[in-house]
């Protein structure tokens, strides 16, 4: 088949499929009040494939419970240790500053609090580029990216390497189940627990996942207490965590930071004031890096009483099955 023909081939291919998830998401109710989208379909062919993608759909899909640090505390409340395959705190709503939560909605989804799941104006526009362009880009939601992060951390916990690479792969079917499943997310959690999801789920660095782990690494602070550049910093990194990182790529996080603070000005979350203000502050006299430590070694003179705790668990039946389970529980169950 010559060049031009497959061109061809796979625009067709993927108008096909984003007309399916256009019908799903009218069939699914997730167009924004009032909006208006023509769909032309031949023969119903289109709408038919639309139902059938949210069927077997489950209301509960089990994504509540993301890997977190455990820790080893001292009689005083100390941290002696912890441990970690994924640097992670999970932390509740009100522990994370309303700054964090709206850098995050105007870099990522200017449009979050008013669809329902699924972006609309945001696929018709990632799917102009992909028909344009050389790659697949753009068009996920938050609520999107929450069901993309829990999948991706099913996979990890189970060591299924092949859930991981579902949810990762760069195509038009992968897009189509995320909104499947966005679309289900909607209609039982809210607004705030899908963005707190998401928030805890994220990858902000190498090494660092959720947003209080992150704001303890870069600010050696809680994510309560995050200001608006401090929020946007973190808000930019998610996009690619080793790109924008602003220990090694400062100048780079900078620009990208930037970028989100006049995302945030341009949605009415800061003034112009603030964003002035935001945008003459350097990157680099914001940072006050942490350095975390995973294991006993951060015990100093207590690591040999971190050791002994560390083999308790692994060698008692209550923890799990066997040693594999008590020491997943111990990377990635939170326990104190």
């Amino acid at each position: 088949m010559s060049s031009s023909r497959q061109q061809g081939a796979t625009a067709r291919q993927i108008m096909t499929q984003t007309f399916a998830l256009l019908s799903a998401i009218i069939l699914g109710g997730a167009l924004i009040a009032g909006m208006v989208m023509p769909v032309v379909t031949a023969a119903g062919t289109t709408v038919n494939a639309g139902t059938a993608l949210f069927e077997g759909v489950p209301e509960d899909l089990g994504f509540t419970e993301p890997s977190e640090q455990s820790v080893i505390l001292a009689s005083d409340g100390s941290v002696l240790a912890r441990f970690y395959a994924e640097n992670r705190i999970v932390v509740a709503s009100d522990q994370i500053s309303d700054n964090m939560k709206n850098a995050a909605v105007s870099i990522e989804d200017r449009r979050f609090y008013e669809h329902h799941g699924v972006d609309v104006q945001g696929i018709l526009g990632a799917l102009v580029s992909n028909i344009t362009g050389s790659t697949l880009s753009g068009g996920s939601s938050i609520t999107q990216q929450y069901v993309r992060n829990a999948l991706i951390e099913q996979g990890r916990v189970s060591g299924d390497d092949s859930e991981i690479n579902e949810a990762t792969e760069k195509s038009i079917g992968r897009k189509i189940n995320e909104a499947r499943y966005a679309v289900s997310i909607e209609k039982t959690m809210s607004k705030d627990e899908i963005l707190t999801g998401y928030l805890n789920l994220a990858q902000f660095g190498r090494s660092e996942y959720g947003v209080e782990a992150a704001a303890q690494r870069y600010f050696s602070k809680n994510a309560a207490d995050l200001s608006i550049t401090e929020a946007a910093t973190l808000a930019g990194i998610t996009q690619s965590p080793a790109r924008w990182d602003p220990i090694r790529h400062p100048e780079d996080a900078q620009k990208r930071r930037n970028t989100v603070l006049g995302t945030m000005l341009e949605n009415d979350y800061i003034t112009q004031e603030e964003y002035d203000k935001a945008i003459d502050t350097p990157l680099e006299d914001t940072l006050k890096v942490s350095d975390p430590q995973n294991g006993c070694e951060s015990a100093g003179n207590s690591a040999y009483f971190c050791e002994y705790v560390v083999q308790d668990i692994l060698q008692d039946d209550s923890w799990g099955e066997d040693r594999d389970d008590r020491v997943s529980q111990l990377y990635r169950g939170g326990l104190t």
